[in-house]
C-alpha cells in the first residue's frame, strides 16, 4: 500500500487556503492577493503560507 504524504501538494493547499478565506468573505482574486502578499511579507513562498492557513484552521500548529 503506498504512503500518502502528510502534507498534501502545494496546489491543493493553496486551493484550499483560497477556500478558506472565500468562506471569509474575499473574493477568489482577493484571496489569491492576500496569500501573495502575506507571502511577500513573511519572505516565504505563497505554497507556505496557504499551509499555514490551512494549518490555522485545521488547529494544528506548524
Amino acid at each position: 500500500m503506498p504512503l500518502r504524504a502528510a502534507t498534501p501538494p502545494a496546489t491543493d493547499v493553496v486551493g484550499l487556503a483560497l477556500e478558506v478565506l472565500a468562506a471569509q468573505g474575499l473574493s477568489r482574486p482577493a484571496a489569491h492577493a492576500a496569500l501573495v502578499a502575506m507571502a511577500q511579507d513573511r519572505g516565504q513562498t505563497v505554497a507556505r503560507c496557504a499551509a499555514l492557513v490551512v494549518a490555522a484552521v485545521d488547529g494544528r500548529v506548524g
